[in-house]
């Protein structure tokens, strides 16, 4: 599931009205995405996302410009943004490149097979390896 910032630029994208200037409303943006929490999403538009808030979070992303109260535009390098988050085209940033080519090192044959146990399964194993590390510490 793509992050939020990324579910609000997609919905913004899709309520935007190009002709008058790809404007929104951010209760249309709340109304577009029921599966998220509305604070969370107004959060995402009038701080978060937008450029002219102030700068209250460690990361922001500049997608949206508030024109007035309640009412954003899509900012000029985000208008050709299409749904997930990737530009018109198909083609993913240099580090999307990089990424696939690296071995994220999960062998995931061990994640299947820690998903067949129960819960109580886990955490007898998990106590079991924390035994083993303790005796091995000499404790």
């Amino acid at each position: 599931m793509p992050a939020v910032h990324i579910r609000v630029l997609d919905a913004a994208l899709s309520l935007a009205d190009r002709r008058a200037g790809w404007v929104f409303r951010l209760r249309d943006i709340v109304a577009a995405l029921p599966e998220l929490h509305p604070p969370t999403i107004r959060t995402h538009v009038t701080s978060r996302c937008c450029v002219n808030a102030p700068s209250n979070h460690q990361s922001r992303y500049a997608y949206f410009r508030a024109v007035e109260r309640g009412i954003y535009a899509v900012e000029p390098p985000f208008r050709r943004r299409v749904r997930g988050g990737r530009t018109r085209g198909g083609r993913g940033g240099w580090q999307d490149a990089l990424l696939s080519r690296i071995d994220s090192g999960v062998d995931a044959t061990l994640i299947t097979e820690s998903l067949r146990l129960t819960p109580t399964e886990r955490l007898e194993r998990m106590r079991s390896a924390a035994r083993s590390i303790d005796a091995m510490r000499g404790e």
